[in-house]
């Protein structure tokens, strides 16, 4: 098993001048979230069978321009936090153009009418980058047969991770979402399976919360939309964390 972390979001919405891997995750020892996710996966990489020769679980960062460099230096600093640096993968995310409109117009970078504005193109991009980077192919030759997804600030997410991996492969899933209770219109994804209304195609996949409300009542002819469960409280549509077993 490896683990992906996408990390290219910087602090300053939390009041934080540096990169969220270097956020505390709790306030007692100051332990980041990098160093909590390092302690975790080298936990779980010693669990390996006595007969193997231990070492630490790949671990591969997707970093956006802004927190590229101030992630790899974090690691060098912290030699790593105790990971085996030939299995830590460091990915640079592309920025792209950003639309200003619904019609595709593209928006401008303020102050310069010649210069279009630029952002991340998302966490999606991960999974291209494991792909044209060759990194996906080389980790499955070395015998990786599942990947786990997590997001830079999630400090609990190793709560569930293992369960979820263990069920991926007692039920050979292709794809796994670790999800939680969802109040009926919390603004949160919602983990839906969606039906193709000719061929009957079925998938399942997450739908934001500001298109479930009108998708649900286009598919039901306007009865039915994100209303909770009168059993449980909850909405039936699970909420999506962002964390993937691949």
């Amino acid at each position: 098993v490896g683990f992906v972390l996408v990390a290219g979001g910087m602090g300053e919405r939390l009041g934080f001048s540096g990169i969220k891997l270097a956020l505390p995750a709790e306030l007692a020892t100051g332990t980041t979230y990098l160093q909590l996710y390092a302690s975790h996966i080298l936990a779980l990489s010693s669990l390996c069978p006595a007969d193997q020769k231990p070492r630490s679980a790949p671990l591969v960062i997707m970093a956006s321009e802004d927190t590229y460099d101030a992630t790899r230096a974090l690691l060098a600093e912290k030699k790593h936090f105790g990971l085996d640096p030939a299995r830590v993968h460091l990915l640079r995310q592309q920025a792209v153009p950003c639309l200003a409109s619904a019609d595709g117009r593209l928006a401008l970078a303020p102050g310069d009418r010649y210069e279009l504005l630029t952002k991340p193109n998302g966490h999606g991009e991960v999974h291209r980058l494991l792909h044209t980077s060759g990194l996906a192919a080389a980790l499955r030759r070395e015998g990786i047969a599942h990947l786990c997804f997590l997001q830079d600030t999630n400090a609990l997410v190793f709560h569930a991770l293992p369960a979820a991996l263990g069920v991926s492969i007692s039920r050979n899933l292709a794809l796994n979402f670790v999800s939680v209770h969802r109040r009926a219109g919390d603004a949160s994804g919602a983990l839906l399976t969606l039906t193709h209304e000719t061929d009957g195609r079925r998938v399942l996949a997450n739908v934001e919360y500001n298109q479930l409300e009108p998708l649900l009542r286009a598919a039901s002819g306007g009865h039915r939309g994100d209303d909770p469960d009168p059993a449980t409280g909850f909405s039936p549509y699970p909420g999506n964390c962002n964390q993937l077993v691949v």
